[in-house]
């Protein structure tokens, strides 16, 4: 039995759909899926509880209280619903292992290779970024302002392998919500600081594949080493506030994983016509136009140029007024 943990509110129901469908989709082995409840609606959830109960699966929705995390910071396209991972093993005191994925992965393969990861001891198992791995020194500045050991990997925190029953004992939870609070200011990358600030140097390193942060792995890898083993397990992360996701801009590498799962979920529709919206904005804001304002009809004056999301103002043609990006 694997149990996979997840989040998601009404906004994100369309991507954990697909994110779900990609896991049932690799594996045979039994799979009680939780959703941690941030505000899905009860037509979503009757869609997704009937996409993986039709499979033999389960999933079970768990409402989440928002106003205990009311005093964290709630930065960039980051949103609360984040620290709900902190609770995962309180809110299951049932279980002594969980596996917690973010909803803008894709897996690839046997879950269940992930998931039977022996955790040596350890209470926490993660992929540190790859320019960690490949020591790659830009981490190095970010990692003292948290007061990290210069020898920590720093982790992204899409995916957690976690010993629950260490946790339990060892009051995880409640560490992580303490540290929250005292380190407010601080905090670039909430969660997934806090994460690496409770666990530095103390957690088991997974093997690079199974959180394959897509932009940094095509930046200073072949990707396509890990797509095309038939012998592994991989997990695709397509993560970043305005990043690389499918399903906002066309040519997204490796979205063919992305679209292969979700045209076999109830939101393929939707998603596409996500995808078209969101790829006609972005020409809008990246196309190319010269503006010429002439006094009296003949004096130049000003021109107005947008161009790559910015746009210019020129007095009398050459002297730049102003330069601002376009939101």
């Amino acid at each position: 039995m694997i149990h996979i943990f997840l989040i998601s509110d009404e906004n994100y129901v369309k991507y954990a759909t697909v994110t779900i469908k990609s896991v049932l989709s690799g594996t045979k082995e039994q799979i009680n899926f939780y959703l941690l409840d941030g505000g899905i609606s009860a037509e979503s959830n009757k869609v997704i509880s009937e996409m993986v109960n039709i499979t033999g699966n389960s999933v079970e929705f768990i409402p989440m209280d928002l106003s205990l995390f009311k005093n964290f910071p709630d930065i960039a396209h980051f949103s609360l619903n984040m620290y709900f991972r902190y609770l995962i093993p309180e809110l299951k005191p049932n279980l002594n292992k969980a596996l917690y994925i973010d909803t803008d992965m894709i897996v690839g393969g046997d879950i269940n290779k992930i998931y039977n990861t022996p955790l040596d001891g350890y209470g926490l198992a993660a992929v540190p970024y790859i320019t960690e791995e490949l020591q790659i020194k830009s981490f190095q500045k970010y990692k003292n302002n948290l007061n990290l050991p210069n020898n920590h990997l720093y982790f992204n925190s899409g995916l957690l392998l976690m010993d629950c029953k260490y946790w339990r004992e060892h009051n995880v939870s409640n560490t992580l919500m303490t540290m929250t609070a005292k380190l407010f200011d601080k905090l670039k990358m909430p969660d997934q600081d806090i994460l690496n600030i409770v666990f530095a140097n103390n957690y088991k390193v997974l093997p690079r594949q199974y959180n394959l942060v897509v932009d940094e792995t095509v930046k200073f890898l072949n990707i396509n080493d890990y797509t095309n083993s038939k012998e592994d397990c991989f997990v695709l992360h397509f993560t970043g506030g305005k990043g690389i996701r499918p399903w906002m801009r066309f040519n997204i590498p490796c979205q063919k994983f992305f679209w292969n799962i979700a045209k076999q979920t109830p939101f393929y529709n939707e998603l596409q016509s996500e995808l078209l919206i969101n790829q006609i904005s972005l020409l809008e804001k990246n196309y190319n136009t010269i503006e010429y304002i002439k006094l009296f009809g003949f004096i130049p004056f000003l021109k107005i140029v947008t161009q790559n999301q910015r746009k210019k103002i020129y007095l009398f043609y050459v002297i730049l007024l102003f330069s601002s990006k376009i939101k």
